[in-house]
């Protein structure tokens, strides 16, 4: 077995469980994943002004495009993908990813000055599915990646059981809100809590939840998962009912907390 953290990325704490035979594979798989990690750091965090996003929301600020790199560009085609399955409830610019322009030689651009990119929900759901995918690569059949206890991905099953089981706290009290057994499978969650509430917004009308509530979603692919736990705190049940047909493998659950 081997343990490797990373105390502060993607705005939260990394753990990650690996099984494997052969220590010299997992050492050095842990190394990639550690480089890429700091990649998708300096990519995608706002709040860093160095970062990929950072430049683009500056150039975008004073009306000009800018060229992106390639994986920078995939992503934000991804992100308009899920804009449009989510009946434009997720949306990176909290106002109309609409206006985001796609140019040639990946050139990015907007008819808006006053928007912004902020990948916060999707980070660590992309950050989950890439290391799923080296993990894969390297013929892992048991693991367990955990972001922050609010992006969790389960990778076959613990070494004395035949699942990873993760509890969801209450923020509120020390109560069990649900359990979960993942084979296979990610779990995400979002809400409000005591110290932390109104941060996610309904981006049609710009208003925040301000709810005692929290939503988790499983689903065997963790954007997914990351992706629609920030749109079922905000989406009616029509709105849910339709994004589910976009979405076959998902199991969603609202809590009042």
């Amino acid at each position: 077995m081997f343990h490797g953290s990373i105390r502060r990325v993607m705005g939260t704490r990394l753990d990650v469980i690996l099984f494997s035979s052969s220590s010299v594979t997992v050492n050095a798989l842990w190394e990639v994943i550690v480089a890429k990690l700091e990649l998708w750091e300096k990519m995608l965090n706002r709040f860093s002004p160095q970062s990929e996003v950072s430049f683009l929301n500056k150039r975008l600020a004073i009306g000009q495009d800018m060229e992106v790199t390639e994986e920078f560009w995939n992503i934000l085609l991804l992100c308009r993908q899920y804009y449009e399955k989510t009946l434009r409830l997720f949306d990176i610019t909290l106002k109309d990813f609409s206006q985001i322009q796609f140019g040639n030689n990946r050139r990015v651009s907007s008819t808006r000055c006053d928007i912004a990119l902020d990948f916060g929900g999707f980070a660590k759901g992309y950050a989950a599915l890439r290391i799923r995918e080296m993990l894969t690569r390297m013929n892992i059949k048991n693991a367990f990646i955990n972001f922050g206890d609010s992006a969790i991905l389960g990778i076959g099953h613990h070494p004395y059981g035949n699942c990873w089981k993760v509890s969801f706290p209450n923020p509120y009290n020390s109560s069990t809100v649900d359990e979960f057994e993942l084979y296979d499978a990610s779990l995400s969650t979002s809400g409000n809590t005591p110290l932390y509430t109104g941060h996610i917004v309904y981006p049609l009308t710009g208003i925040a939840n301000q709810e005692r509530k929290a939503c988790a979603i499983v689903s065997s692919d963790p954007l997914d998962a990351e992706v629609l736990s920030t749109v079922w705190m905000i989406a009616n049940e029509r709105e849910k009912e339709q994004i589910s047909h976009n979405f076959k493998t998902i199991r969603t659950n609202t809590y009042l907390l």
